[in-house]
């Protein structure tokens, strides 16, 4: 029988957990850079407060336009969630440094398309396996936060395509390949080359407007949770709270406009999960011509809201960013 990924999570599958300890070690770990371990701290130091407000936000769309059919990415076939949240956050905010076109801080350069072959789009572009690798143990679940600090430390992005010069093959998702590595470490030269195009930092997110101006200047979210929601969307792409999943979901967007509070009585978050088309129901964005990406779906803020929720930035900061203004229809 095919591994179904809803079923096995609402049998018990642990596919995250969120613990006091592990929360504290990330903002442990981040403070040890001299960086920002809460958001509120960085978007106070770079000026980005109020950024987001009363804005309808769809990173979603520069991936779409980057990498065409790369969401919703394959289903999952093992309790690798939170490497795909986290591989999802980390593309959605590197294809943001692309279309912002802003030179890297540290090296100058500016961000551009990573070579891979066209089918390598089809499973959200970049590896999630190679995250997975550095889990630190043989089984299946693990931690947003130490995830994130793999992918600033060990594991970046790499681009689904080929590696002979590794004896693998990234191109599509496999779930026994994301198993390769675990209790034992991958080779020093595998960590060496995942280090080529590390994320540059993270930070906790602990409220709406934290997540709101941060997405707005291109960072991407990954969260962990026990909240489970409704595989049916109303008419605007929004689902409900239903069930119980230990699960890890990304964050590619947010709508704080008038039209969308005075519906639904508050903002909401753009969840991409990793299931592949395991949902259904309407897929516009409200008053708009814009559709969410299969396998996604509108979370109200106040469902969201208990999550670990870590965004990443893929520069030595958190500086703001000059992206398109989708309600406007500019790209």
């Amino acid at each position: 029988m095919p591994w179904e990924p809803l079923a096995e999570y609402l049998a018990g599958l642990v596919g995250c957990e969120s613990t006091p300890e592990s929360r504290q070690e990330f903002r442990d770990w981040v403070s040890s850079q001299g960086l920002y371990p809460y958001a509120a701290d960085a978007i106070n130091a770079y000026g980005l407060s109020g950024s987001g407000a009363g804005k309808l936000t769809a990173l979603w769309i520069y991936m779409e336009k980057l990498f065409p059919g790369c969401l919703p990415g394959a289903a999952q076939t093992r309790g690798d969630c939170v490497a795909h949240s986290t591989r999802t956050a980390a593309v959605c905010t590197m294809c943001s440094e692309i279309v912002a076109g802003r030179p890297d801080e540290v090296t100058g350069l500016v961000e551009d398309k990573p070579d891979m072959p066209v089918e390598g789009y089809k499973d959200v572009c970049c590896s999630s396996e190679a995250i997975y690798w550095h889990r630190s143990h043989g089984g299946d679940g693990w931690q947003c936060g130490r995830a994130a600090r793999v992918m600033c430390e060990k594991s970046g992005l790499w681009p689904r395509k080929n590696y002979p010069e590794f004896g693998f093959d990234l191109t599509r998702y496999s779930g026994s390949l994301a198993g390769k590595w675990g209790a034992v470490p991958p080779p020093d030269n595998i960590t060496k080359f995942g280090q080529q195009h590390l994320m540059r930092t993270a930070t906790e997110v602990t409220s709406f407007e934290q997540a709101r101006d941060l997405l707005a200047n291109g960072y991407a979210l990954t969260t962990c949770g026990g909240q489970g929601w409704s595989s049916k969307r109303d008419e605007n792409g929004v689902s409900r709270r239903q069930g119980s999943w230990a699960h890890a979901l990304a964050v590619l967007g947010a709508d704080d406009r008038d039209i969308f509070k005075q519906k639904y009585g508050e903002p909401a978050v753009m969840v991409q999960n990793s299931w592949n088309r395991w949902n259904g129901g309407g897929r516009r964005v409200l008053g708009t011509d814009i559709d969410i990406p299969e396998g996604a779906f509108w979370s109200l803020w106040s469902d969201f809201k208990n999550r670990e929720i870590i965004a990443f930035s893929g520069f030595n900061g958190w500086p703001a960013q000059k992206l398109p203004n989708w309600t406007e229809g500019i790209f």
